[in-house]
């Protein structure tokens, strides 16, 4: 106002020059316009310096664990971002921290994880080395690191010695690439405790005819294998160390160098189990070298239990006591070749089981003549109520027809007359006072005679010498390494393979080879050639060896 009346224009006579103090007024309001406008560009300018937003690197704290963590950055309404939705995968900073890295300035971000409905909300990006970790963002300190001067201290002596570790033992997967992928990657987790890294996984190593390899790093029961370009399996329950999937016939198998090949190892019900319950064990396996022998044991308190020795029978039945036990599988072939496996089995008390058990029916699934048989049961469980236990018997014929009348009864015998030759089915229905059931069933094959087929056992084996003499027809292999000296190559292709440790197998075992180079199939290098020379080469395949 004040401004307004100084520079009003008064005549002679007294009166306002009206003209000339309205130009006045006019440039006044003139100027201050142009000073809001200033002020209003510099307030757009500055909010449109918020809006470019940042470049540099960001951090994330999964602590939902979710399989995958993808980052979606953005600007404005969207006329920039990193990707289309659900944006970049973020790899692994360390541990569950996750990062992204970007040189083009955005000023949003969502996390997520791969657009499989978790993420968080709408996020301000704040800028280089900054974590969003528990709903706020914080400078995560181990982005930079700034070395600091330090000073020699003075040695300092151990009180004690240091004790040595236990070396860690390596667990592998396998996949038989039959599939013919350039590459192929391991993609692994476990739902809810994390994964061994962002899709697509880690890159398997090629350790020769068609066979990838990859160490596990950790704790995992979930895997996919792919190509790292889009073509994948599904998601497969990794079955354990040592396993290899096939990605053509989609079969997981036991990835076996040796001339054994163990096809299955298990029993016909699965751990846990309750004493006096009578277990299947059974075992399969092919060799190179002929026919193959069985041999099953189990171990408890330090105490080793022979079910039965090396024979031709491929499964044993045992009724097993209380306790946690160490199945092992031995295998042998015709020459001498041997192979192992071995499980944990638990056997726990009934005495206060309240769900009813069938612990043993005889006779098992087996042949029977024809005419009247008696089945046997042995049961255990149903402490509950009135403590009872009832039984029915259900037989079918071939044609899945029943051919008995079935009902409960207290009897735990049952008495059929299995009158015509043909392939019958037996289940067995165990009941409890509170109506909980149990139930297995048995094959019978009613034969017109029952032959019984010896078993065999394997040959005494001869100590074979593993050097070749002066009579030897290869005595003219050479132990001493020569111009073409390769540690392993047992073969001479330059190569060291899976195909040289058989090659060493076969020599040991006296099996006629056509060529083999002894001072590369030295690899222990103790100048003798021996089984340990065909493990040390496997190992050297399998990456555990080195040299």
């Amino acid at each position: 106002r004040n401004a307004l009346l100084e520079n009003v224009t008064v005549d002679a006579n007294g009166k306002i020059d009206s003209k000339h103090s309205m130009r006045s007024v006019l440039c006044i309001i003139l100027t201050v316009l142009l000073m809001l406008s200033a002020v209003f560009c510099v307030a757009a300018a500055e909010n449109d310096v918020a809006q470019t937003g940042a470049v540099g690197t960001v951090y994330f704290e999964n602590a939902s664990n979710w399989s995958a963590v993808y980052c979606y950055m953005w600007n404005g309404q969207g006329e920039t971002k990193n990707a289309a939705w659900p944006g970049e995968p973020m790899t692994v900073a360390e541990g569950n921290v996750y990062k992204y890295t970007t040189s083009t300035d955005y000023a949003n971000v969502i996390f997520n994880n791969g657009g499989n409905g978790q993420q968080t909300g709408d996020l301000q990006f704040p800028g280089d080395g900054q974590i969003y970790k528990g709903g706020s963002w914080s400078l995560y300190d181990k982005h930079v690191v700034v070395p600091t001067e330090s000073k020699p201290t003075e040695e300092s002596k151990p009180t004690e010695a240091p004790k040595p570790t236990e070396p860690s033992q390596s667990k592998f997967v396998y996949c038989k690439n039959t599939a013919g992928w350039s590459d192929v990657m391991c993609y692994m987790w476990t739902d809810g405790a994390g994964n061994n890294g962002s899709w697509p996984g880690k890159a398997m190593t090629n350790i020769g005819e068609d066979v990838w390899q990859y160490e596990i790093t950790g704790d995992f029961k979930m895997c996919i294998f792919n190509n790292g370009s889009g073509t994948q399996t599904g998601n497969l329950t990794f079955p354990g160390d040592g396993h290899i999937y096939d990605n053509t016939t989609g079969k997981w198998d036991i990835y076996d160098v040796s001339p054994i090949r163990v096809k299955s190892t298990g029993t016909d019900i699965k751990s846990p189990q309750y004493n006096g319950t009578e277990i299947i064990l059974s075992a399969d396996a092919t060799s190179t070298g002929g026919k193959v022998y069985y041999k099953f044991s189990v171990e408890n308190g330090g105490k080793t239990t022979v079910l039965q020795d090396f024979s031709t029978d491929n499964t044993v039945a045992w009724t097993p006591a209380t306790g946690t036990y160490k199945i092992v599988y031995d295998f042998k072939d015709a020459i001498g070749n041997e192979n192992q496996r071995t499980a944990e089995y638990v056997i726990e008390d009934d005495s206060a089981l309240k769900k009813p058990i069938i612990k043993k029916v005889t006779p098992g699934s087996s042949q029977l003549e024809p005419g009247n048989a008696t089945i046997n049961v042995t049961a255990g469980g149903g402490k509950i109520g009135t403590n009872l236990l009832f039984y029915k018997y259900t037989i079918k014929n071939a044609s899945g027809k029943t051919v008995n009348v079935p009902y409960y009864t207290k009897t735990a015998t049952y008495n059929y007359n299995f009158k015509n030759v043909g392939t019958y089915t037996v289940k067995v229905s165990l009941q409890a006072s509170d109506n909980v059931v149990a139930e297995r069933t048995y094959t019978y094959e009613v034969v017109g005679e029952i032959i019984e087929y010896p078993t065999d056992t394997p040959p005494d084996f001869p100590t074979i010498p593993t050097t070749p003499t002066e009579d030897d027809s290869s005595s003219d292999e050479s132990t001493t390494p020569g111009d073409d000296y390769l540690r392993g190559d047992a073969n001479g292709d330059k190569e060291v393979t899976v195909i040289d440790a058989t090659l060493v197998q076969q020599f040991v075992a006296n099996i006629q080879v056509e060529f083999i180079d002894l001072a590369n199939a030295n690899a222990n290098l103790d100048d003798d050639v021996t089984v340990l020379d065909a493990t040390m080469i496997q190992r050297f395949v399998a990456k555990l060896e080195n040299w």
